[in-house]
């Protein structure tokens, strides 16, 4: 019976340890879900420029952080209703995908640039794709995604 509860006991100090570090890291972002209207076949955009929205993450951890930005194809149950994945992760460029040492309370930013390839299939379509913020390096990974949607105008 006191082995058990010396278990039940341990279980519970390592439990209450791994959360706490757990709770301690986090990321946050105004780019949750960005829509970009009336897009040009043809033409490149700049989040930051079209919309005043350069891409923010903010560690509002109590540990700086490596934070890396990639681009995700949505799977088919992750899309947007009316939106289909964009075709080629190409059209999408991020100024900058890697930050060493973001420290608790700050931010890494970087632009969003889109280039709509000149191609009449596209008049009238609309996009989806994902940019995965997350963290590298650490003992306890973690991530979010941003849903960029793009609306290319019709003839």
């Amino acid at each position: 019976m006191l082995k058990k509860i010396f278990r039940v006991t341990l279980l519970l100090i390592v439990c209450f340890v791994f959360y706490t570090e757990t709770y301690a890291a986090g990321l946050t972002t105004g780019f949750s879900e960005v829509i970009l209207e009336d897009l040009e076949v043809g033409k490149t955009y700049s989040t930051k420029e079209v919309a005043g929205l350069p891409l923010v993450v903010v560690n509002t951890g109590k540990e700086p952080v490596d934070l890396k930005l990639e681009l995700l194809l949505p799977d088919t149950s992750e899309l947007k209703e009316g939106y289909e994945s964009i075709p080629d992760l190409a059209w999408i460029r991020l100024e900058k995908t890697d930050f060493k040492k973001i420290m608790p309370n700050e931010a890494a930013t970087t632009d969003v640039l889109i280039s709509i390839p000149e191609d009449k299939l596209h008049l009238g379509k609309k996009y989806q794709v994902f940019i995965w913020s997350h963290t590298t390096g650490g003992t306890i990974g973690i991530g979010l995604k941003s849903k960029l949607l793009l609306k290319i105008k019709g003839e």
